[in-house]
């Protein structure tokens, strides 16, 4: 009898331990459940919303205390006090999502809490509530981020201000990035690896580091950020040679003569591994979880970061015609300004417009004016077609003003998807109620003289936002072919965001998609032929050859 009092009181007290032991609570857990929790109230709490308190400051006061609680019953109490903390004035609620966007509606977090009645509550008439203020946000259609000031006397080597940081970055994209739904991992997933490498980053690189590989997990070609820590610390020296990706081989395109002869490299050498490693495998390494990039062929262009290096030299194997050659090359910090270069020849127009081919126009939309636009489609009115040169970026011409000379009628050529102003994580395709511009995604007009005959967009990876958003314009007319290989998958606007230690960084803060639906961030324009480039005619401008090509065969062919 005794023996089974003892088993009894020892099966007892291990059940005790055991629960305790289940109730305790990690630091990264803890830190997740406040970050979220703050997030919520500063864009969706009546009186945060509206700017009523130093958000940054009572996150910071917060934080500190945190380090006292160590199970989950304790963090629910104290959860609880912060949000009671604040008055609870003025909930409305609206539930219908009826017609809205909902793929980045994500509040599943919340019913975790669905044990504790009174937290539970707490949160859902948050998640709940529309009347909430824009002092974080702006009043209009279009995310602006004007109160964040940055946090004064920001440190890094301060546990809770590198977590501020990254709960700042990370509610700013929970609850204003309507592209959200389209990340290669869930962002709710990443918090916790998230949370764990800024709690560590004792050093100023690993900071920097932590910073860099959050933005990039955007996946937005429109949220590019370096850090100058990161620059001046791994990409210290650089090759004395510019390149060209092909078929990923980097084709040497350009070279600091004297340098680069100092390692007896030639223009046209193909340099197809570094450290090892094939160009795809090691573009992945070396950068592809520090650059925010909505596709790979975005990323691609990026050669220069490649081979540049914290040490002063660089392993690459190179090919020159059937010779292959494995050696280290020399990196320099800089180049002399004298310093002679070269460059390989590239088959280019510099004119903005001009007839290249017999019955075959030109017209370079990089710089080229609205009046000049319009005498070049005058001069062109006999043409068999007209190539359109978009890999650039328009400075002086909208694809609404090139419409009207390619366009018989009116019409839709992009659909955008907007953040609903007072739903956070709610989006529509509704035009914003304060444009002024009535059907500001038409262009064209009434034209029975429009231009009828082909018309070659040509796009490449560096095609990006207001250049994909004129792609797009042009891509409408009825005649139009694209050529040329993927864009950058960011064709609409950016919001930019100041962070607590200072910087900014910004994202693609719309969704843009095709009259049809066809979603287009990260995508790219819709492409009819891509260009297939080799090591051996990259230097031709294989773009213009396809597009005249395909202007002779129409016309042989009558259409």
């Amino acid at each position: 009898m005794i023996k089974k009092n003892i088993f009894a009181i020892t099966l007892c007290f291990c059940f005790i331990v055991q629960m305790f032991s289940q109730e305790k609570i990690s630091a990264t857990e803890k830190y997740k459940q406040f970050g979220l929790v703050w997030g919520l109230m500063k864009y969706q709490h009546y009186e945060v919303s509206n700017g009523k308190y130093n958000w940054d400051e009572i996150f910071i006061e917060n934080f500190d205390k945190l380090e006292s609680v160590t199970t989950q019953t304790n963090l629910d109490v104290f959860l609880l006090n912060f949000i009671t903390s604040i008055p609870e004035s003025k909930i409305k609620t609206d539930t219908n999502t009826d017609n809205l966007f909902t793929k980045n509606y994500d509040y599943k977090w919340i019913e975790n809490y669905s044990g504790n009645t009174a937290l539970f509550s707490k949160l859902k008439k948050l998640e709940n509530n529309t009347n909430i203020g824009f002092y974080y946000t702006s009043k209009g259609g279009i995310p602006t981020f004007d109160n964040e000031k940055g946090f004064k006397g920001f440190d890094y080597k301060t546990k809770s201000h590198r977590l501020l940081e990254l709960f700042s970055f990370w509610n700013v994209i929970q609850y204003h990035d309507v592209n959200k739904y389209l990340m290669d991992k869930n962002w709710y997933s990443q918090l916790e690896s998230f949370i764990d490498e800024f709690s560590k980053s004792t050093s100023q690189l690993e900071y920097e580091l932590a910073k860099m590989h959050s933005i990039a997990s955007l996946n937005d070609s429109h949220s590019y950020f370096f850090s100058k820590t990161v620059l001046d610390s791994l990409f210290k020296f650089k090759a004395p040679i510019t390149t060209t990706n092909v078929n990923d081989t980097l084709v040497v395109s350009g070279m600091f003569n004297k340098l680069a002869e100092k390692d007896n490299l030639k223009l046209g050498d193909l340099i197809v591994e570094i450290n090892d490693m094939d160009i795809k495998s090691f573009r992945k390494q070396k950068i592809g979880s520090l650059i925010s990039s909505s596709n790979e062929r975005h990323l691609e262009r990026l050669t220069w970061f490649l081979l540049m290096n914290k040490e002063d030299s660089l392993k690459v194997k190179i090919k020159r015609k059937d010779v292959v050659a494995t050696k280290y090359i020399h990196l320099y910090k800089t180049f002399p300004k004298d310093e002679e270069q070269s460059r390989l020849p590239f088959f280019s127009y510099k004119k903005e417009w001009e007839i290249i081919e017999d019955k075959i126009g030109y017209i370079n939309l990089s710089t080229i004016s609205k009046e000049d636009t319009k005498k070049a489609f005058e001069a062109f009115s006999n043409t068999d077609g007209i190539i359109l040169d978009l890999r650039n970026y328009p400075k002086n011409i909208s694809g609404e003003e090139i419409a009207n000379y390619i366009y018989p009628d009116r019409k839709e050529f992009i659909k955008i998807l907007f953040p609903l102003k007072q739903r956070p994580s709610l989006s529509h395709f509704d035009k914003p109620a304060i444009s002024a511009i009535v059907d500001p995604f038409k262009a064209g007009h009434k034209n029975s003289k429009y231009y009828n005959k082909k018309i070659i967009l040509l796009v490449y990876g560096g095609t990006q936002s207001r250049a994909e958003y004129i792609g797009m314009a042009i891509q409408a007319a009825p005649n139009c072919i694209t050529v040329g290989k993927t864009t950058s998958g960011a064709p609409v606007n950016v919001a930019i965001f100041k962070l607590p230690d200072g910087e900014e960084f910004q994202f693609t803060c719309m969704g843009g998609f095709y009259p049809d639906g066809t979603q287009v961030q990260r995508n790219g324009l819709k492409i009819d032929h891509f260009v297939k480039q080799t090591t051996s005619n990259f230097n031709e401008d294989q773009f213009i050859h396809t597009g005249i090509k395909l202007i002779k065969s129409a016309a042989n062919k009558g259409i």
